[in-house]
């Protein structure tokens, strides 16, 4: 399998394992038709054109009772002295966005965009937008197909609130702090506490954390398949979107940036440790569906030649955007990849770490360390 690339002056990488794959430094064609995705490794950080200010304020909402549990948290998350929203999309980016839409007979207006999907959320599901780019996020990912990026978020906006998101965000606060235990109800807390002791089992192993951050200032997420523990599907998602707010929280606090790199190791990786097609499924729905935009690239290390068979199942169901973003990376050259975008002395050994580093202690990473920290961070 290849991913087909924009042709110009370039920095090959190839993985000597499974995929052959390029990654641009430079490029001088600007578009291309949609079936030929290819990613720009040039990064600007810029601000976002678009303003969402006072998307809350609703002049016809409806009085709001007491605010939720989840509300509250929302409220301090967005009052919390961060760093300005620094936008990882490159001019590149934009104009391959321009050019689909334009294929497909949509314009492309980002800021006409986010007020029409703004204008179509109910004062109820503003409440459960993660932040205020996230129409944004939406509106990118779908090239500029309004009806889609609406239908899409506020499936998105429903599923943050069934499945409790802000919660599992949340679920070990209470545990550290006396101030916040004493405001929640005797039954919020009895369920906050068990949520904790899920997520708290399903990290036991190490199969999933965050740890330091791209030469970006992205949060690093490593997940080791080999070290699962689990067969609960449902507590395996709760875990899995746990770390994933985790890291976003990170990169935002450390940069200001908006995505994450996800590292996936397979060391101690074999065939009877391959979830379930559901889980796999339900992963891939929760990455793609639910988390636009939010991954900045996806590597993954010395994947063991057992991995091709599971590959071969799994690819068909990860759509052309993910699937421009995962490297494969292996021996020489996986390692040139790696040292381009991390600085490697402090990275895991699994993506080409050359530092000693402290071993990964759960306890500490989920009852100690602020959720906006990844592990070890000074």
């Amino acid at each position: 399998m290849t991913i087909p690339m924009a042709t110009s002056a370039r920095t090959l990488l190839r993985s000597r394992s499974l995929l052959r794959g390029s990654f641009d430094h430079e490029q001088t064609n600007a578009t291309r038709h949609k079936s030929e995705h290819f990613r720009s490794c040039v990064i600007t950080h810029s601000q976002s054109s678009v303003s969402l200010e006072s998307w809350g304020d609703e002049k016809d909402a409806p009085q709001q009772s007491k605010p939720s549990f989840r509300e509250e948290n929302l409220a301090k998350q967005f009052s919390k002295e961060l760093p300005p929203i620094a936008d990882d999309f490159t001019k590149l980016d934009h104009e391959r966005r321009v050019a689909i839409a334009t294929s497909n007979g949509f314009s492309y207006d980002e800021a006409s965009g986010v007020t029409s999907i703004l204008n179509a959320l109910t004062p109820r599901e503003k409440i459960f937008l993660a932040d205020k780019n996230m129409p944004l996020r939406h509106y990118r990912a779908e090239k500029g197909n309004l009806d889609e990026a609406i239908r899409k978020i506020k499936s998105t906006l429903k599923w943050r609130e069934e499945f409790g998101v802000e919660d599992i965000k949340r679920c070990f606060d209470h545990l550290n702090n006396s101030q916040q235990k004493s405001d929640l109800s005797p039954e919020k807390e009895k369920e906050l506490t068990q949520l904790a002791n899920i997520i708290a089992h399903e990290n036991e192993t190490g199969k999933i954390y965050s740890r330091g951050y791209d030469k970006d200032g992205r949060c690093i997420l490593y997940l080791t398949p080999g070290r699962e523990n689990s067969v609960d599907e449902i507590n395996n998602m709760r875990h899995l979107v746990y770390h994933l707010e985790r890291a976003i929280a990170c990169t935002r606090r450390k940069s200001g940036l908006q995505k994450v790199c996800i590292v996936i190791g397979y060391q101690g990786f074999k065939l009877t440790n391959a979830p379930p097609m559901s889980t796999v499924k339900h992963t891939l729905t929760i990455l793609q569906g639910h988390y636009p935009e939010r991954m900045h690239r996806a590597y993954i290390c010395d994947p063991p030649l057992v991995f091709r068979t599971f590959w071969n199942i799994i690819k068909h169901f990860i759509d052309s955007a993910t699937l421009e973003k995962i490297a494969f990376c292996a021996g020489k050259e996986g390692k040139l990849l790696l040292d381009r975008d991390f600085d490697t002395s402090n990275t895991e050994k699994c993506a080409g770490g050359t530092g000693k580093l402290r071993e990964f202690d759960s306890r500490e990473y989920l009852f100690k360390t602020p959720f906006d920290h990844t592990f070890d961070e000074s």
